[in-house]
């Protein structure tokens, strides 16, 4: 089932945490008719229900009855507004890349519009080892498109080398040799990294990180 609601959010529902199948009642509006997410320490949403919300299906998120907080290329999306990643973690200015590395993605995501940031809030995360990072490309969040693996870098590499696509629009640099070790055709039977792949609504270049 592809989820097809969401502007940041163009991939499986088997991508995302939500489960079709879920035998628990929304803590919301007290359905089962629509995919449920249960909550952890994992997830913080926000939202006015006066209850605890223990389960959240996919069709309160649509009518926005609760949103999420989110990590973003370059800091967070909060209940209070856009959160640095400087600011949460002040030692990293002193970081000798700050200004070539981490700064320019801080200015890149100030300059995307608060609607946007409230579009992104309503919009489910996607399955990750760790917390879901949204990319950004052209003044705007990337939408995330799936999990890809050889076979999709061959197919949206202009040239057909998936190598060097992959070289291409990885974002978090892992080694010379981390293709051929975690997706390609040769790959060691100890693989277990993921690809996230995003796609720029604006100008449909792709980007994407590997955990």
């Amino acid at each position: 089932m592809k989820i097809t609601n969401f502007k940041y959010l163009k991939a499986q529902l088997d991508q995302t945490p939500f489960e079709h199948n879920s035998k628990r009642n929304c803590s919301i509006c007290g359905k089962q008719d629509s995919p449920q997410l249960e909550l952890d320490e994992s997830y913080t949403i926000i939202t006015q229900h006066p209850e605890p919300i223990e389960s959240a299906c996919l069709n309160c998120l649509i009518e926005k009855k609760y949103a999420f907080e989110h990590q973003v290329e370059g800091g967070f999306l909060t209940e209070e507004g856009i959160l640095l990643e400087s600011e949460k973690f002040p030692y990293l200015k002193d970081s000798s890349d700050y200004s070539e590395n981490l700064l320019p993605k801080e200015t890149r995501l100030v300059a995307i519009e608060t609607s946007n940031v409230q579009v992104l809030m309503s919009t489910p995360p996607f399955s990750a080892y760790q917390e879901a990072v949204w990319l950004t490309h052209c003044n705007d969040f990337m939408s995330f498109v799936g999990n890809w693996e050889h076979d999709d870098f061959v197919v949206k590499s202009p040239d057909g080398n998936a190598q060097h696509y992959f070289d291409e629009i990885l974002a978090n640099y892992n080694g010379d040799d981390f293709y051929e070790k975690q997706f390609s055709p040769t790959k060691s039977e100890y693989a277990q990294s993921i690809f996230y792949a995003f796609e720029c609504s604006t100008c449909k270049i792709h980007r994407g990180y590997v955990e």
